[in-house]
């Protein structure tokens, strides 16, 4: 293994086309000199990269492209939308779980890759005791902007940016991601599900089967979305 200086861990990761996540990024920044990187010999596509950090266990690094919207690790947000507006994810299924029954059957939908993940969750909390339902799964361009336009009219275009995504800039269109809520309907969509007994095993526990809270209360900043307590992404058990 080589020490390699920040400089140099940037060169190689950018030139492999490698994603890491913006925290791994700000701690390779913060501890230059420090990250080890062990590059194989072999570089052809899908190659494990292992990153060493001071105190911590080394991980392998995942190849992904962060801008290819079929990837699991695609970013839609508010600074990179999704440059196909007609873009649907391939195998789109309805839930085989408890989902709201009020919206149409698009709006039931995810990728059909994340089931047995999301199935295992929902079987999860229900043992745990925990009554929840998909309140909403994929999102196409022309729903968003149905959304949209309509928390525009209710609350102006300042307010609604802290809450809607534009159309095209919403992760609900990758399939990926969807929104959570008690079968009640107490706290519907509200910042109090996050205060539930659901709404907190939901945060402790996501990660296990590969969904991640991915608004949350301390981030604000960055994801330029207010917490969401209820919107849950994929990104894989990995």
């Amino acid at each position: 293994m080589k020490k390699l200086g920040i400089v140099s861990v940037a060169l190689i990761l950018i030139g492999l086309g490698v994603w890491l996540s913006y925290q791994i990024i700000d701690i390779i920044t913060s501890r230059a000199n420090q990250a080890t990187v062990v590059i194989p010999a072999d570089t052809t596509s899908k190659i494990p990269i292992t990153l060493t950090l001071p105190g911590a266990d080394s991980i392998d690094v995942r190849i992904e492209d962060y801008r290819k919207a079929g990837s699991l690790w695609v970013i839609v947000n508010k600074d990179y939308p999704l440059t196909d507006p007609s873009y649907t994810p391939a195998g789109l299924a309805v839930q085989r779980v408890t989902v709201n029954n009020e919206k149409t059957l698009e709006e039931q939908s995810l990728r059909s890759d994340i089931i047995p993940d999301l199935e295992a969750m929902f079987l999860a909390a229900k043992k745990a005791g925990h009554d929840i339902m998909l309140a909403s799964g994929f999102r196409s361009y022309q729903l968003q902007n149905t959304y949209y336009s309509n928390y525009v009219r209710i609350s102006g275009e300042e307010e609604a940016n802290k809450y809607s995504a534009m159309p095209g800039q919403s992760e609900h269109q990758t399939g990926l991601a969807f929104d959570i809520s008690l079968t009640s309907r107490e706290c519907y969509l509200e910042t109090c599900f996050g205060e539930t007994p659901a709404g907190k095993w939901l945060a402790k526990n996501a990660h296990t089967y590969g969904f991640i809270l991915r608004y949350t209360a301390d981030t604000t900043e960055i994801t330029k979305y207010q917490f969401e307590p209820w919107h849950f992404r994929y990104v894989g058990r990995e």
